[in-house]
């Protein structure tokens, strides 16, 4: 039997036996699938959606970020095929996977192309960062009818929803929103913006308070005047960000940084290495930082 779906996205009632699934990658290259057994996931999202969907055992290499929150990664035999954005295009063909599954913004060209010249099957999903939740929800559908699995991801997408629910309830409760500026530093003089269109912008939105720095879009290098001109009441990095700084004095000490009032008042916040990827942990993510932007609010 072959099914085809003409866009990456699901028709939710739909229930057939995957064989043959035709769908339609978001670099607009229709991929067959048939049942894979050996999956090569790139991007953290994808691996937390395979987890939920009880379907990561058949992961057998990831990059390098997904590989560090997979328990016992290595023990298991699941491959490191190194950065996200620069994999390991040789070691991926090298593994046979049956499907390399990523997304527009970790699987960039030409890599989609050289490992399809490889003949690997290559589904690339929507950036993970597109549209936010709703972005999510898209992509748990398309992950879940690879697996014949379209109740399951209804049900992840139920429980997605509840747990927004509460978190807008929690928001409505908010008196007045800070300005919250997401800083990504690699160590010293290495930092930048990060504005629309990306999971810490919808981190900090989600979480009731204003992306200070989506008066761009992306990411951008930082500038002192651009720090000021955003006027954060608080920032948020990395937890890695400050370890790769020091500690947070370090982060205070950064040029422009000073004259904002996050920096008079030294409010800044650790978020996890991954919220730049919006994944079915991301609710997780949004609620620490309400409970970390108002710790009044219950």
């Amino acid at each position: 039997m072959h099914r085809t779906i003409l866009t990456a996205l699901l028709l939710p009632a739909l229930s057939l036996p995957v064989f043959g699934l035709s769908l339609k990658s978001h670099d607009d290259v229709t991929v067959t699938i048939d049942n894979p057994r050996r999956i090569v996931s790139l991007n953290t999202s994808n691996y937390e959606i395979l987890q939920d969907l009880g379907e990561a055992s058949r992961i057998v290499g990831t990059d390098v970020a997904t590989h560090g929150i997979i328990p016992d990664a290595a023990e298991k035999g699941i491959a490191n095929f190194g950065h996200p954005y620069r994999p390991n295009i040789e070691a991926i063909i090298a593994a046979k996977p049956d499907l390399v599954l990523g997304t527009a913004d970790v699987l960039l060209d030409p890599a989609p192309a050289q490992l399809r010249s490889a003949g690997l099957s290559v589904l690339v999903l929507e950036p993970s960062a597109q549209d936010g939740i709703e972005g999510l929800k898209r992509r748990v559908a398309v992950v879940a009818s690879i697996f014949d699995k379209q109740a399951e991801g209804r049900a992840i997408v139920e429980k997605i929803d509840a747990r927004m629910a509460a978190i807008e309830a929690a928001n409505a409760k908010v008196a007045k929103k800070k300005n919250v500026f997401f800083l990504y530093t690699h160590g010293p003089g290495k930092a930048f913006i990060y504005g629309r269109n990306t999971g810490s912008h919808w981190l900090i939105e989600l979480a009731g308070a204003r992306n200070a720095a989506d008066f761009t879009t992306g990411t951008k290098p930082l500038t002192a005047e651009a720090l000021v001109q955003a006027s954060p009441d608080a920032l948020i990095l990395l937890e890695r960000g400050v370890a790769a700084m020091g500690n947070m004095d370090a982060v205070f000490a950064i040029s422009g940084v000073n004259l904002t009032p996050a920096g008079k008042n030294r409010a800044a916040f650790t978020v996890d290495n991954n919220i730049r990827w919006i994944g079915t942990r991301f609710p997780d993510h949004i609620e620490k930082l309400h409970r970390q932007l108002y710790p009044e609010s219950k």
